[in-house]
């Protein structure tokens, strides 16, 4: 890079960025554009400069600046073929699959022939049928799971192993996904009921899964819940209960606070059905 950079016109930077970019340094092309967009008062210029960025954090695998950066381009210039397929690709690794087709879906409608949008569409279209099969499957499991866990006459070993397969289930984010919206938080309710100390901790674990990070699903727990019940189940038994009901209390009070200052997972509305709940309840 020049010594004398920082004099350079936006589009010399841009130039420059592009040059380091085809010899493959992605992290210098992104140096100089993001130096041309402090410089810059053009939106067609910054349109690019962000559309050249967002290349560059694909390349980087930061892909949450990519989506970022290619909307700000597409949010000038929204038939820029260019920045909509380079957010179908950034949404495609975020995991955001059906917005990721429709980007890819736009591509390929004003540039039929491109084969690199065809592909991308039957790669896309592939793994959101996949990704459909697999809740399918994983709905069957969570309702599997609670029938053995629910019928007391199961032997207690099936009961056991359900309980943990929960837990496990819980701390990926599709599954937790799944068992909230199998009523799974009204099902652990009941086996917060049960006499079984293993299956009570089962059951406060799972929870701690759920609300990991997920500030919207916490607040309709803990209004499904309540916080009564939650504190009462630290006096129901010995240590070990009373300590993963603190761990769950602990998770909870920092899923609702983090949500405040920054994005996390689940920054869309959970709903339990008959109730809602808003932080001033919680508050008091």
């Amino acid at each position: 890079m020049s010594v004398n950079g920082k004099d350079k016109e936006p589009a010399a930077l841009r130039e420059e960025g592009n040059s380091l970019f085809k010899s493959c340094d992605f992290q210098g092309a992104l140096s100089c554009y993001t130096r041309a967009l402090k410089l810059s008062d053009s939106q067609p210029e910054n349109a690019i400069l962000h559309r050249n960025r967002a290349a560059c954090y694909l390349k980087l695998e930061d892909y949450s600046k990519a989506e970022a950066d290619a909307t700000k381009a597409l949010d000038t210039d929204p038939g820029d073929v260019k920045a909509r397929f380079r957010r179908s690709q950034a949404l495609q690794k975020l995991g955001r699959l059906d917005q990721a087709f429709m980007d890819v879906q736009r591509c390929a409608q004003l540039e039929p022939k491109n084969k690199a949008f065809q592909d991308s569409l039957r790669q896309l279209g592939a793994q959101i049928q996949q990704k459909s099969l697999q809740l399918s499957s994983t709905d069957a499991r969570v309702q599997q799971m609670f029938t053995v866990l629910l019928d007391s006459s199961s032997p207690l070993s099936d009961r056991q192993k359900a309980a943990q397969n929960l837990v496990v289930l819980s701390r990926e984010d599709a599954g937790a996904e799944q068992i909230f919206r199998n009523d799974g938080v009204r099902l652990l309710q009941r086996l917060l009921d049960c006499k079984q100390e293993e299956i009570i901790l089962s059951a406060l674990r799972t929870l701690v899964g759920l609300c990991t990070g997920h500030q919207s699903r916490t607040m309709a727990i803990v209004n499904e819940l309540g916080m009564e019940r939650l504190c009462a189940v630290m006096g129901l038994g010995g240590e070990a209960l009373s300590l993963a009901a603190c761990h769950l209390l602990q998770v909870m009070f920092e899923a609702l606070t983090e949500g405040m200052k920054k994005d996390v997972r689940g920054k869309e509305e959970a709903i339990l059905p008959g109730g809602s709940v808003t932080w001033e309840h919680l508050s008091h």
